[in-house]
């Protein structure tokens, strides 16, 4: 039977943005290939670079005027329409913010309505579920996350405190308003039994979820370019924020070379807050010529960048949801050593290390990778990615689909 879907999507198809926007795409691009119907609502206007997938359709959603916040101008412009979403069969969003809106529409219509959970913007304003950036917060309210929201503002590169504070709170706005209806939804894809576990714990109808892996993308579907030689070449892709953990890239980095026989050197690739923090980090420790920060880069670049670095080194403190970039290091045969958070060990298998603690248990890991051989490693790595092809994930989409629909039905 042919689906007709509605897909909200965080950009647009083709865009440059963060890991949810091309895992979006490859959603959209997977199921349009299959001979469904595919309308995609993009939150920013499609740049000249947007090319919507073979069987599916772009539209772009109005996002102008008042009120001057992303996520409250999104769920204006998907009340404008209305009408239009309800007349699919089913509409998945891949924007956590578009809960309130789908809610209502499940409660008022009889459109089967989908709702990805690729973080924790649902329940958290600041979408990582660390209370005053000390630790992992298990409650939410109003009083609660405004202190936290404002609290957390200042100290960022790329924006004010105010304009940062002043975001949480309209995000705060949208958390509650979804909450309230977070009953209604017909379905709920979660990226992981983590994802899930927590939003359970939240009061989420977990009997609705479905936990289905991020796909790989097949760029990164390679093979590894590296000798695996000293000097051992680590890398880093991502957001440079303080629940990423890089802050603890560059003493995990200066650790590795005081205590071993080998040289490492390091590649940061991503823009955030703590980019100058890294920077300054190395210059302090004498680690400037061994450390790289690239800044952005496109997605088209990464699959070689990972092919030819030795380790893919992850230092996160948040409870990591299901970050694309360990399947982008696994499809390239990079060994991954990352901190045990959220659903890391799952993910990465025996393609890597998973330690408890930070700079000195990372830097054991690498160790422990190099003496053990990173070749057998990456050739574990490669196995692992079997289970996020197109041909095991996207049927597992579909069935969610039908699973929604039935119970739009019923209801």
């Amino acid at each position: 039977m042919t689906l007709d879907l509605g897909f909200l999507h965080p950009t647009y198809p083709a865009s440059e943005g963060t890991g949810a926007s091309h895992s979006a795409t490859r959603i959209v691009a997977e199921v349009a290939a299959r001979g469904h119907d595919v309308t995609v609502y993009c939150r920013e206007t499609p740049g000249d670079d947007a090319t919507a997938p073979a069987g599916a359709t772009l539209r772009s959603l109005d996002r102008s005027g008042y009120p001057y916040h992303t996520g409250q101008q999104f769920d204006r412009a998907l009340r404008d329409v209305r009408a239009d979403l309800a007349a699919h069969d089913v509409v998945h969003s891949y924007v956590m913010n578009a809960l309130p809106v789908l809610g209502d529409l499940a409660r008022e219509t009889d459109t089967a309505t989908v709702l990805t959970l690729n973080a924790y913007g649902a329940v958290c304003p600041k979408n990582d579920l660390r209370y005053m950036d000390r630790e992992p917060c298990t409650s939410n309210g109003l009083a609660k996350c405004t202190a936290c929201a404002l609290a957390t503002s200042p100290g960022h590169d790329e924006y004010g405190a105010p304009y940062r504070a002043a975001s949480r709170l309209g995000y705060l706005d949208l958390v509650r308003r979804g909450e309230r209806v977070a009953d209604a939804v017909d379905a709920y894809h979660a990226l992981s039994g983590h994802i899930e576990a927590t939003y359970g714990e939240f009061g989420f109808p977990t009997e609705r979820f479905a936990v289905v892996p991020n796909l790989l993308d097949e760029r990164f579907d390679r093979p590894h370019e590296s000798g695996f030689e000293p000097p051992y070449d680590l890398l880093y892709v991502g957001s440079l924020d303080e629940h990423k953990g890089v802050d603890r890239l560059v003493p995990a980095l200066a650790r590795l070379n005081a205590d071993s026989d080998d040289d490492y050197r390091l590649t940061v690739v991503g823009d955030g807050g703590l980019r100058s923090d890294v920077e300054a980090r190395a210059a302090d420790a004498g680690l400037a010529d061994a450390v790289t920060c690239t800044g952005w880069m496109a997605n088209d670049d990464l699959p070689g960048v990972f092919a030819r670095h030795d380790c893919f080194l992850y230092p996160g403190r948040w409870d990591e949801p299901f970050g694309r970039v360990f399947l982008e290091a696994l499809g390239t045969g990079t060994p991954v050593v990352a901190t045990d958070v959220g659903s890391v060990a799952d993910i990465v298998g025996a393609g890597g290390r998973v330690v408890e603690g930070g700079v000195d248990a990372l830097a054991a890991g690498v160790r422990d990778l190099a003496d053990d051989g990173f070749e057998r490693a990456s050739r574990a790595a490669r196995e692992r990615v079997d289970d996020y092809r197109p041909a095991t994930v996207v049927p597992q989409f579909i069935a969610l689909y039908e699973r929604a629909r039935e119970r739009a039905r019923r209801w």
